[in-house]
């Protein structure tokens, strides 16, 4: 994230073999440094399940409330909670659509449901690229600093419901060995 990147900078010009990886966080500030105005990537961090006792909560999401960014993505990482994730975008003031869908895809599902069974439904829906880029033109033009998500279905997409059974059953084995913390939540 941000937060490590002067860290990683300083210890790559200490020794060049030291490499890194960046999260959406770290390749947002870059990419805008750099003068690019749009990246993609895997999947989106975002509110981890059990944040309430946690507040495990991506430094994705609070970047993209400050960098004018358009990203494009599968949408939230399926292990993560969406609706707060969605939650916590809208409180940043970061723009959220789905493109030629209109619920929010998590990753390897082309949708994801609430704690009610609900499909998690995107704020907007785009069907053509010029309308996305009009969307993110608009976003620059009128000087809002936040960023933009773009979020595209995979090509083959699990059943949405399949796959949060298969993490809330993972997370509940994790629970019962005893492992907690960020890598558990």
């Amino acid at each position: 994230s941000r937060r490590d990147l002067a860290a990683a900078v300083a210890r790559s010009r200490a020794d060049e073999r030291v490499v890194g990886a960046t999260t959406v966080a770290a390749t947002a500030w870059a990419a805008r440094e750099a003068g690019v105005g749009v990246f993609a990537t895997g999947g989106l961090g975002g509110v981890h399940r059990g944040a309430a006792e946690t507040f495990d909560v991506s430094a994705d999401l609070a970047e993209l409330g400050r960098t004018r960014i358009l990203v494009v993505c599968a949408g939230v990482k399926s292990v993560l909670d969406v609706p707060a994730t969605l939650e916590v975008l809208e409180t940043h003031g970061v723009g959220v659509a789905a493109y030629g869908c209109d619920e929010f895809p998590a990753f390897f599902a082309s949708h994801t449901t609430d704690a009610r069974g609900e499909p998690c439904r995107a704020p907007l829906r785009f069907d053509a690229v010029d309308d996305v880029a009009a969307w993110f033109a608009a976003q620059e033009a009128l000087g809002l600093e936040s960023g933009c998500i773009l979020a595209v279905p995979p090509p083959a997409p699990l059943d949405g419901a399949e796959v949060d059974a298969m993490v809330k059953a993972s997370l509940d084995a994790a629970a019962a060995a005893g492992g907690g913390g960020a890598a558990a939540a």
